[in-house]
């Protein structure tokens, strides 16, 4: 499928996840706008080295950003006076980012192959997805004062896979880190990796 290429550093877009993003440049304000029009989804490009950014030419894949990146479809929440957006980008999935589509856009058009994870719970990880799941609730408890946005987010965080990814988005301060979390296929290997986290105390608590 196509995908619109949005390349940030140091933000990973995980499945189940809503990523707010605040949008200012003419471009991807163009981009977010298309996306919307014709239901095309985003995805976030995780850029390694910000100094390697730069054209890519159409049949050529993204070299500055990783393969691996998670997409989903965006949300306007604020106009600004200045032209400026709010959104919010819900995550869909996965994919792995192919070659850069010719389509005279300002901004970068590629093919994408959606990935399928393993979201089923081995019953000998489910006291480490419940044990994730209860620090993800102190760390709610502590950092958003507001009640009902507290009960807003608690309500979306039923599923494991939800429960992964806000962890791995909020709780996880290596950037890297979270990228290799998106990077595992299965979702037992992903709890795995973030109760040794946990437990190394590699985390935003």
């Amino acid at each position: 499928m196509e995908v619109f290429l949005f390349p940030l550093v140091n933000v990973t877009l995980f499945p189940r996840t809503t990523k707010p993003l605040n949008v200012f440049e003419p471009r991807y304000l163009a981009m977010v706008r298309e996306a919307i029009a014709t239901k095309t989804p985003i995805a976030i490009g995780f850029i390694e080295d910000p100094t390697k950014v730069g054209p890519v030419k159409p049949g050529d894949k993204v070299p500055f950003v990783r393969e691996i990146a998670g997409f989903g479809y965006p949300q306007i929440v604020e106009e600004r006076v200045n032209g400026t957006l709010l959104i919010f980008l819900q995550g869909e999935g996965k994919l792995r980012l192919g070659n850069v589509i010719d389509k005279g856009t300002p901004y970068i058009v590629c093919e994408g192959e959606i990935l399928e994870e393993k979201t089923a719970v081995q019953t000998a990880e489910q006291a480490s997805l419940n044990a994730l799941y209860r620090t993800l609730s102190r760390w709610i408890q502590t950092h958003i004062p507001d009640t009902n946005q507290r009960e807003i987010f608690m309500r979306n965080v039923t599923r494991p896979e939800e429960v992964v990814g806000s962890f791995a988005s909020y709780l996880v301060r290596d950037y890297d880190l979270q990228q290799i979390v998106l990077e595992y296929d299965d979702i037992n290997e992903k709890i795995r990796f973030l109760q040794r986290l946990m437990e190394s105390n590699e985390l935003t608590l």
